[in-house]
Formats: structure tokens, sequence, C-alpha cells
């Protein structure tokens, strides 16, 4: 064992954009960032690692810098040459300042002065029942009955029609706040000012806003998805006893087997969607599980996390371009499910017909060759090369980013693929069956 002494980070780091290929690959980066985080805890860190560092421990072809696996060191983020937030102190602060050199008095007594301040900092400041309509729309066209035989379609339709007026909303405000950002418009640098002078892009209030209230949305969504598709229900404990006593007095002896039986017994009583059964608890599929169940909570997954790690690492502006051609894209889904779930099949042709076009467009054009290859071909460019970001930085986090991506882009392609087959089913059969929400089809009514 021997221990290296590497040169300090921002040494290594100009080493690093020098000679690009000295960088490890993002596993063994990660690795070492790992380490060298968890070394530095306080408290933590020195009772678990040795005085002289972890590399201590290895030998020295993984140590050695600049050839060594694990040599690398490199801060996780660039906020220390990022400018820094604007905080509310200091936007008082500036406000006093400013009303002083003016020769005016800054009024900050009071609550309505108060309230005037927080309004200006938060909008002025550079920083960074729904199913009665189903209800109704439904016995007017199929009659009475319907309602009592369609509580499914009535629970998801208020689902649609508040993600029908939300991404109606936002798509609206997007438009109309980023039809003139220069990384929209190819004329003035297109995405390349997606990485131009990163991290120090100016966070207006309309994209903060716009942030907070898409974030919201999305952590709304996937918490919404779960409560749609589980159901808890209580187990009476005291049948799981009387069912072991039971079988103890007939024929099974060993006690593994015994609670075996059981919980087949108590399952198979319960219910054939049943996906976790306790003494005390089941948990089951719901009736108002989606077909496209596992795909949805991926993407929620998936989003959530890009949601996050952008507004985080300062990329609000891709964050936007994503937000925009899913919002867009949304807007003709929303539309043609509601159609459907109503059974108003003119109309659902015309907003499936929408809908794909719109799909097409966006999340299989514009999304994989524009966004994402803005990301393979220009960040390394801009962020490093041009940039002030460390190689290892990038080799090791956008790794991650490019897991992401390409996971929304086989996810598009897998349900643009569900889209095929309901295309075909309307054309070949003449039936309008959304497998997106049902696997299987649905049982189609003469009307």
């Amino acid at each position: 064992m021997s221990a290296s002494i590497s040169p300090p980070v921002e040494e290594q780091r100009r080493l690093r954009l020098k000679d690009r290929t000295i960088t490890p690959s993002a596993p063994y980066l990660l690795l070492s960032n790992l380490l060298d985080v968890g070394c530095d805890i306080p408290y933590i860190g020195p009772t678990i690692c040795p005085q002289n560092g972890w590399r201590s421990l290895l030998s020295k072809e993984w140590v050695e810098f600049p050839h060594g696996k694990l040599s690398h060191s490199f801060d996780s983020s660039f906020h220390r040459y990022a400018d820094r937030d604007v905080s509310y102190t200091d936007y008082i602060r500036w406000e006093k300042v400013n009303a002083r050199n003016s020769g005016t008095i800054h009024d900050g007594e009071g609550l309505s002065a108060t309230l005037h301040d927080y309004y200006n900092y938060a909008f002025n400041t550079n920083s960074t029942e729904l199913g009665s309509l189903g209800r109704r729309l439904g016995r007017s066209t199929h009659g009475p009955n319907w309602e009592n035989e369609n509580e499914e379609r009535i629970v998801k339709f208020g689902e649609y029609v508040y993600r029908l007026c939300y991404h109606s909303a936002v798509s609206i405000y997007g438009l109309k706040y980023f039809h003139d950002k220069s990384w929209w418009n190819k004329s003035q640098g297109g995405t390349r000012n997606l990485w131009d002078m990163h991290p120090n892009h100016p966070v207006e209030p309309g994209m903060a806003w716009y942030y907070l209230v898409q974030s919201s949305y999305n952590v709304d969504a996937l918490i919404s998805l779960m409560e749609l598709s589980f159901k808890v229900e209580l187990v009476n404990p005291l049948a799981y006893s009387s069912a072991l006593i039971f079988l103890e007095k007939e024929h099974v002896v060993d006690e593994s087997q015994r609670k075996q039986e059981v919980l087949k017994m108590m399952v198979k009583g319960g219910c054939d969607q049943t996906l976790l059964w306790t003494p005390l608890f089941q948990i089951k599929w719901s009736p108002t599980v989606r077909g496209d169940f596992r795909e949805m909570m991926a993407h929620h997954i998936v989003t959530n996390c890009l949601i996050f790690l952008s507004s985080y690492y300062r990329f609000t502006r891709i964050g936007s371009m994503i937000f925009m051609v899913h919002d867009l894209s949304d807007v003709p889904i929303d539309m043609s499910k509601l159609a459907n779930f109503v059974k108003w099949k003119t109309t659902t042709i015309v907003c499936f017909v929408t809908m794909v076009l719109m799909w097409i467009v966006t999340r299989l054009v514009i999304f994989p060759f524009v966004i994402c290859g803005s990301v393979l071909t220009e960040s390394y460019q801009f962020l490093v090369e041009k940039g002030k970001m460390d190689p290892a930085l990038h080799e090791a986090y956008f790794a991650f980013f490019y897991f992401l991506l390409g996971s929304l882009v086989l996810l598009h392609i897998t349900w643009f693929i569900i889209l095929l087959r309901i295309g075909w089913t309307l054309v070949s059969k003449g039936e309008t069956h959304d497998y997106s929400e049902h696997k299987n089809g649905e049982k189609q009514k003469s009307s």
C-alpha cells in the first residue's frame, strides 16, 4: 500500500481541461467523489477514514495522478464560481440603499409595506370537483343508467379535466413567455444559449415561477398516480389466527407450510388482484389503475429527477424546453381521452389524429434530435471548453442526465407504439380502444 499526493483540485481541473484523455470514466469519478465527500463529513469522516486519506489504503496504480482510476478529485457543484442568488435580506438592503441614493424614503414598516416588498421580491427580482361534469355529459349522451355502470370512467374524467385545464394554461403561458427567448430562436444562436455563460444565466421571475408550478404539478401527478392505482384494505387478524388453528387441527403440521397455505387462502378469498397481503392489511390494484401504469410510473420518476437536478445545477433553460414539448403534446392527449371516456366517437377520432401529429413533432423529433442532440453535441463544448465546468464533473454527472433523457425517449417510443395500436384497431374494427388506460381494450356497447 502507498499514499499518493494529488495536486489541488483547481490544478487537477486545469490539467483535465488541457488534456481531456486523462479524465477517468464516470463510475470511477463518482466513487472517488463519494469517498472524498464521506471522509470530509465532520465527526464521521475522521473516524472511518485514515489520517492520510482513503487513497493511502490502495496501491499506487489506482491513486497516482493523473492515470490512476481513483486519483482524481473534483467539486461536485459549481457554486463557487456561480453568482449568488439574491436573498430577501439582500433585496431589502439594496432597496434601502437605492432609496437613500435617490433621496426617497423606503417605508419598510407595517404589514402593507412588508407584503409590497415580498411581492416585488417574488415577481420583480431575478433569482433563481371535476368529475360531476363527466356525470352530466355521460347521462346526456348515453342515458341515466350510464352513470351507475361507469364509475371508473367518471373518476378518470375528473382527473383529465384537471389535466386539460393545467396543460392548456401552462402551454399558453409558455408560448407567451418563451416565444422570444434566444434558445428557441436559431437566428440568435438557438440551443447553444442553453449552455453559453452557464451557470450565470439570469433566472427571471417568470422562469422561477414556471419551474415552481411545474415542479408542484409533477410531484402531485406522481402521488395521484399511486392513489388511482392502489387500494389499501384492512385484514381481520382474527380470521388469520382462526385459519392457522384450523389447519393445525386438520392435517398441516409444519408451521411454515401452514402459514403459506393460510396466505393462499386469504389472498384467494380476497381478490386475485392482490399485490401484497399481511395479517393486518393488503394492497390491491385499484379498478382505476392505468393500463400503462409501469410506463407512467417510470415517466414520473424520471421527470421528477430531471426537474430537481436541472434546478439544482441551474439548467432551467433546457428544463423549460422539455416542459414545453411535453405540455403542448399533452393538450390533445387530454382532449382525446375525455372524448373517449364519454364515447364521442367523431370527436375522439379528430383529437386522436391531432394527438399523433403533435406527438411526432414534439416528442419524436424536437425532443430527441434538438434537445437531446444539444446535450450530446454542445454541452461539453460550452460548459467545459468555453466555460468553467470541471471536465470530471461533466463526465461524472452527465452520464446520469444521458440515462434519464434516454429513458424518456424510450418511453415516448413505447407510447407511440400504443398509439399505433389504437389507430390500427380504429381503422380495422371501427372501435375506439384506449390501450393506455385498458391494456386489453374496452368493452364496446352499441349506441
